[in-house]
């Protein structure tokens, strides 16, 4: 072969395989970090309960908390990227004093489909945008220390439908990973909850129902792995 045959037969190759996150057909693995405001209007309602019976805001109500999550996708086109993520979002806040406690952990699960278009601009910095599709699972609990009653747990379980939209900025490193950051709107609502079987109720909501309410502005970053 000659070098201008071996020349445009790397060209061909090249074209057909494509090089790193533009490649079709291929895996990929993301990991990311980030922060999302919050909703629990409901708990922070309790929360400012709380506060006035001990006539200081020593409880802090909830409207914002970090995410982590993880995602392996598959490459459609050079463009389309379809994806399977597990996020966690966490959520705290307590007040202790003279032997008592109340503390709400309020952790939630995001199962999520994702599919995110990153146009095909010939340059390492990419812009696109994404949307998810999933389930919110609440991982929360209520924990109360009485120093007459004493200590107790109770977990909420429930299950909600949740879906974001997001830009994306994505800067390749190599021809094997890429930086990302991702800022959108999450709209995600668990509109019943249990304790132990039972509904739990509050009587300040619309239908006496207490509702979690993850949704709100997010920012992440991450870095994704294309093998």
């Amino acid at each position: 072969m000659t070098i201008r045959g071996a020349m445009i037969f790397q060209t061909a190759v090249f074209c057909l395989l494509g090089s790193g996150p533009a490649a079709a057909g291929g895996f990929y693995v993301q990991a990311h970090g980030g922060v999302t405001s919050l909703n629990l209007d409901d708990v922070n309602d309790a929360v400012d309960r709380v506060n006035a019976e001990v006539g200081t805001e020593a409880m802090d109500n909830l409207r914002w908390g970090p995410e982590a999550g993880l995602a392996f996708g598959y490459v459609l086109s050079r463009e389309l990227g379809l994806g399977l993520g597990y996020a966690r979002l966490f959520a705290a806040s307590e007040i202790s004093q003279d032997g008592y406690l109340v503390r709400f952990d309020l952790p939630a699960d995001l199962f999520e489909i994702t599919l995110d278009y990153l146009p095909d601009n010939g340059q390492k910095v990419r812009v696109g945008v994404g949307t998810d599709l999933g389930l919110v699972r609440s991982a929360g609990s209520l924990r109360t220390v009485d120093p007459l009653l004493g200590d107790r747990t109770d977990s909420f379980n429930g299950l909600g439908f949740l879906f974001a939209g997001y830009a994306i900025l994505d800067g390749k490193l190599s021809a094997t990973w890429s930086l990302f950051g991702e800022g959108g709107f999450r709209h995600a609502i668990i509109n019943k909850l249990e304790v132990d079987g039972d509904t739990v109720f509050n009587p300040d909501s619309v239908d006496d129902k207490l509702r979690f309410n993850y949704s709100g502005l997010f920012l992440r970053a991450g870095i994704r792995f294309w093998p």
